[in-house]
């Protein structure tokens, strides 16, 4: 029979294909590394496993809750926050006799090319559950969002006009900004980036007056100076400079900073679900029982969706933390019907193995038409009128397996895998399918008394191309239950290092 069961469970993890939201965690489930389709969920069997209610676990179980996570990759937060201190002012009306024009635009420049390189991100979960399961019905409302920030960089438009003429500054004119004092260099760069900096920067010049071995050397070391407490790495920088910004500076176009446009994408759905679940027990064996489950929910979804302009604002720059203030700007709200299905095989009350099918019917929900940047040559300036028609978001189909045993009378342990490779919700038309979810995770739990638990565990997205795993870890005291996880790696974001991923649950749970 256990043969049986492990073929059946391998059965189960076949992959499929899918466009969803992530499969959210609420209750404990988080702390066990996100498991929680075989195992028992009390108040919330109609989310985890409708299959669950054959089995009657208790005649009465409730469970209320509250959870949220953040995460992010490097790349946007850091840069957006040094975004906020540019001077955008100076690139559209650039000093040409000072240092201090030629350091800002090597900073901006430097920045605007490592969002555009490396596409960072930052994303907010949160979710609300409270439910009720009265022996194999189950029902309740589960409240969740989740939202993505993802860059537009514009590294077409960077060439910086000169205060009064608006003539195109080119290298020679950089050079020229600096004056004749002497610099040298401060350590910034190191004396191999500085000769490269030095060639690219001569290499760069008008074909017609090509700057010399000698103020190729001091612009290199001029910039090196303005850089020097930029905290912008070294090797971005020279990236930046050497293959973006001098060749633009050497064929100069009309492609100027007034008409920068980059910005960040926003989306978010929030999705209230108010399910009600059966499930019904079929015999298999004296010691085996399957459990199949249904669960029917209205749903009611609001769409966010927004473009928000980070250079050339007309008001104040904004910095990581303005962005998520912005999440929840601009929305739609519609409503929609979803059917989950489950399955939970039991057998000789030790072992489970589960299967969730949640959102078959791919319920849809409107965004709202929003404006986008774009540059206006009447007025000279960039302006976020371009509407835009919004963008859906479809809860495609999630499939995902679960098993958990109680090894001892005090020790379970279960594991939990994504059959279903689901889209985020982050605006797919800028980074095509390449932010996906896919988890697989798990854990022990253990409790010694009836009302201590402490749990353990770790989960990994599989679809993730970097990014280390997530760490979990939780306990029960009485009714309260609390559970967290954070990553392995970290990012930045308002000058602080957190975790890559950070997310917290609290709730009450009460049976009998």
């Amino acid at each position: 029979m256990k043969r049986t069961v492990l073929l059946g469970f391998i059965g189960l993890c076949i992959p499929f294909s899918s466009q969803a939201v992530e499969f959210r965690t609420p209750g404990t489930a988080l702390g066990i590394g996100g498991a929680g389709v075989a195992r028992n969920n009390g108040g919330l069997t109609s989310y985890w496993n409708p299959a669950a209610g054959a089995f009657k676990n208790s005649p009465l179980a409730i469970g209320a809750g509250v959870g949220g996570g953040i995460k992010g990759s490097d790349g946007l937060a850091e840069n957006v926050d040094r975004l906020s201190n540019v001077d955008f002012g100076n690139l559209r009306s650039f000093n040409t006799t000072s240092v201090t024009d030629v350091g800002n635009f090597a900073k901006t420049i430097s920045i605007i090319d490592d969002i555009s390189k490396r596409s960072g991100n930052i994303s907010i979960t949160g979710q609300v559950p409270v439910g009720v399961a009265i022996n194999s019905f189950s029902f309740g409302i589960f409240g969740n969002i989740s939202g993505y920030i993802l860059p537009i960089a514009d590294m077409i438009n960077i060439l910086p006009q000169a205060t009064g003429t608006n003539a195109v500054i080119n290298t020679n004119a950089l050079s020229s900004a600096i004056g004749v004092t002497p610099y040298t260099p401060s350590g910034y760069f190191t004396t191999a980036q500085l000769a490269t900096l030095a060639t690219a920067i001569k290499d760069n010049s008008n074909p017609a007056a090509p700057l010399t071995q000698a103020e190729s050397e001091n612009l290199a070391n001029a910039i090196d100076n303005q850089l020097l407490n930029s905290t912008i790495p070294a090797d971005q920088a020279l990236s930046a400079l050497k293959d973006t910004a001098l060749p633009v500076l050497k064929n100069t176009t009309t492609t100027t900073f007034n008409k920068n446009t980059t910005s960040v994408s926003i989306k978010a759905i929030q999705y209230i679900e108010i399910p009600f679940s059966y499930g019904y027990p079929v015999k298999i064996s004296s010691k085996g029982t399957l459990g199949v489950g249904v669960t029917a929910k209205l749903i009611s979804g609001t769409v966010y969706q927004n473009q928000v302009l980070l250079a050339n604002r007309s008001d104040n720059n904004l910095n990581a933390n303005d962005l998520l203030d912005e999440i929840t700007n601009n929305q739609k709200r519609s409503s929609g019907f979803g059917v989950d299905l489950g399955a939970l095989y039991k057998f000789d009350n030790w072992l489970g193995v589960g299967l969730v099918a949640k959102n078959i019917n791919s319920p849809k929900f409107t965004g709202p038409d929003y404006f986008k940047p774009q540059y206006n040559s009447l007025t000279n300036k960039v302006e976020v009128t371009q509407l835009t028609p919004g963008e859906s978001v479809e809860l495609k189909p999630q499939v995902r397996a679960g098993i958990a045993a109680d090894v001892l009378s005090w020790i379970n342990v279960a594991a939990d895998l994504d059959l279903t490779e689901n889209e985020t919700v982050a605006p797919g038309t800028l980074i095509g399918s390449s932010l996906k979810s896919k988890n697989f995770g798990g854990g022990v739990e253990i409790h010694p008394v009836s009302w201590l638990k402490v749990r353990g565990g770790a989960y990994k997205n599989l679809s993730a191309s970097n990014g280390g795993g997530v760490l979990t870890a939780g306990f029960k005291v009485f009714l309260l239950d609390v559970d967290g996880a954070f990553a392995t790696n970290t990012f930045k974001i308002d000058g602080k290092e957190l975790p890559q991923e950070v997310q917290i649950n609290a709730s009450l749970n009460f049976s009998f």
